[in-house]
This record gives C-alpha cells, structure tokens and sequence, in this order.
C-alpha cells in the first residue's frame, strides 16, 4: 500500500485556528485595545504573520462574529462608564467623610482653646 503524504499548505487554515483567531480579537477589542493589537498577539501563538491573520480576520472571519464585534465594542465603554461611577460614589463618600471630620476638628479645636483658655486664667488667679 502507497501512504501519500498530504502537505499542509502555509496558508491554510484549519478550525482550530479560525476559532483562536476570533478568540484573541474579541478579548483585545473588550479589553479596549485594537484588533491590530490582536493580529499581533494570534500572529506570535498562531505562527503566522500579523497580516495574514488580520486578512483573515477581514476577509473570512469578521462577518461571521459581527454582532459579538460590536458587544465586545461596546463593554469598554460600559466598564469605563462603571469605573467612572464607581470613582464617583466614593469621591462623594471621601467629600462627606472630609466635611464631617472637618466639623469635629473645628469643634475639639474650639473646645482646646476655651480649655487653654481656662487654664491660664487659673494659673492666673494661683499666680495672685
């Protein structure tokens, strides 16, 4: 029996890597990076060059995974604006916090100064 030996070509793409492929643009693009970005990083764990991977990203793949694109497009945004909510609670909390304990200082500085106050009135009185 004759085994003929079937060469991969260099181009060619099997599942697997279309599925890694898509994998690594969506996370770039919901982490807020660019798909550049990702065709840099499937090029280095893909093997192949950045433009072919972004060629087959555009070419192949980008219509097929549009509407998860546009989702992954949108979560920085959404992260971004609950950050921003976040940082803005607790501002307001740390402002509230600040307010407070500015009364009580200006409180125990007023009731420091009568003490001082006495006291050297009856330091004054033992003097005599």
């Amino acid at each position: 029996m004759i085994e003929i030996e079937v060469k991969k070509r260099k181009d060619q793409w099997l599942a697997v890597d279309d599925t890694r492929l898509v994998e690594i643009i969506l996370m770039a693009v919901r982490e807020g990076r660019s798909q550049l970005a990702g065709f840099e990083e499937a090029a280095e764990e893909l093997g192949r060059t950045k433009q072919a991977c972004g060629f087959r990203w555009n070419k192949t793949l980008r219509a097929q995974y549009e509407a998860e694109l546009e989702d992954a497009k949108t979560r920085p945004k959404q992260m971004m604006r609950s950050h921003l909510k976040q940082a803005l609670m607790s501002f307001d909390q740390l402002s509230e916090a600040y307010q407070t304990l500015k009364k009580s200082h200006e409180t125990l500085k007023h009731e420091h100064d009568e003490l001082v106050k006495w006291l050297e009135h009856g330091l004054e009185k033992v003097r005599q």
